[in-house]
């Protein structure tokens, strides 16, 4: 029989062959994957309909493939199931504007099970890597986890030749995508970044204050949902950073609705599922919702419903370190804010008139925007409002959402 390339999203007619997961000669089961395919929006596993021997593969890694089109031709034993639709699980994407993702490097020569197969793929572990204990060289899962666990020994690894002082890669699949992805924002959006200190020790002390309620619900509270209400603020008393430019019909398309996207870093790079209706939720609906997205980002349970319909980006590297960096613009949104490291340091403060050294938790947010749509006057004017409550967040108390 002739495996096709199924259907993979709305409006998505081809993609990227990252990588073939079976070669010819496999004898595979029922929904095992066959290949990881890589658009726009996501890299997806491309699950097996039928069981039985893989006779030919017909695209190389790296080659664009088109829905529909022959991948595999193979000697099948049983029924075929209908072709996979839309509604596959993907990989997490990588964001427009965000670091890029490496492949995972499972060994195909390698002898493992489909479960075992699938687990390394989600621990980024090369299954070449771990030594077996199974039959015939078979990597069982119990080596993998001993692997992860720093109790198992590596598979001898072939040493580089003597002269070698350069390793060579393909530029294809998600690198490639992030490239294609980069330069579009550059050649379309007109960057700038502007950037604003905060005094930021009211929101250390009510997410502290918080963090212990939250607890108690079995919810994980960062400093993140206070931002993001923070956003919703002032993106509404400065609606352009909240919108897009519809260069076909020369409009700019303002959104009334508050989808923030999120990095997360994950094994192999950062992905940005987006939360949805941001102005809707209370603190501690965000932050659940924001542990459910991260939670499924690493372990590469997120949909294509998750990494789109975004209305402005949200990057957090405050916990990696830097002062702060000026992101590249997730187009075709027009903003993308930068949350950067917290930090305590000695400031001048004015305290019933006198000047005082004090103590005080500080940090730095930066927003790249797109000058077609954005003035210098008006970030710094968003830049303002948004810090006025990241300074005193009870302020939020006081918005009807």
């Amino acid at each position: 029989m002739e495996f096709r390339l199924p259907e993979l999203g709305e409006g998505v007619n081809e993609g990227e062959l990252v990588k073939w997961l079976v070669k010819s000669g496999d004898v595979i089961k029922d929904d095992q994957p066959l290949c990881e395919i890589m658009t726009d929006k996501a890299t997806m596993e491309i699950p097996s309909p039928f069981a039985g021997k893989v006779e030919t593969l017909h695209a190389k890694e790296g080659e664009v493939v088109k829905v529909h089109q022959v991948l595999i031709t193979a000697n099948v034993s049983g029924e075929v199931k209908a072709e996979p639709t839309k509604k596959q699980e993907v990989a997490p994407t990588v964001a427009l504007t965000t670091a890029p993702q490496a492949a995972y490097a499972t060994s195909n020569d390698t002898l493992a099970s489909p479960a075992t197969r699938r687990l390394a793929r989600e621990k980024g572990v090369d299954l070449g890597q771990v030594a077996a204990t199974g039959p015939n060289g078979r990597v069982l899962q119990e080596d993998l986890e001993k692997f992860v666990g720093g109790g198992g020994v590596s598979a001898a690894a072939p040493k580089a030749a003597p002269s070698s002082r350069e390793d060579r890669m393909p530029f294809k699949g998600l690198r490639k995508k992030i490239a294609e992805k980069m330069r579009l924002s550059k050649d379309k959006a007109a960057h700038f970044t502007y950037v604003e200190e905060a005094d930021v020790t009211e929101l250390v002390k009510i997410r502290t204050a918080a963090k212990a309620i939250a607890e108690g619900q079995g919810i994980k509270l960062t400093y993140l949902p206070i931002v993001m209400k923070a956003m919703v603020v002032a993106l509404k008393k400065h609606p352009n950073l909240n919108s897009t430019l519809d260069e076909a019909a020369q409009e700019i398309v303002v959104k009334h609705y508050y989808n923030i996207g999120l990095s997360v870093q994950t094994a192999d790079g950062l992905t940005a599922p987006v939360i949805k209706n941001v102005e809707s939720k209370s603190i501690l609906q965000i932050a659940k919702e924001i542990q459910d997205v991260v939670a499924r980002a690493r372990a590469k349970k997120l949909t294509m419903e998750d990494l789109t319909g975004g209305t402005i980006t949200l990057t957090n590297a405050g916990s990696i370190g830097g002062l702060f960096a000026t992101p590249v613009i997730n187009f075709p949104e027009v903003a993308i804010l930068g949350f950067n490291k917290i930090s305590r340091k000695p400031v001048v403060k004015t305290i019933n008139g006198v000047e005082k050294v004090v103590i005080r938790d500080w940090t730095y947010f930066s927003i790249s925007l797109d000058h077609r749509i954005v003035d210098g006057a008006e970030a710094a004017e968003f830049m303002k409002t948004f810090i006025q409550y990241i300074e005193t967040p009870n302020l939020l108390l006081l918005e009807s959402f």
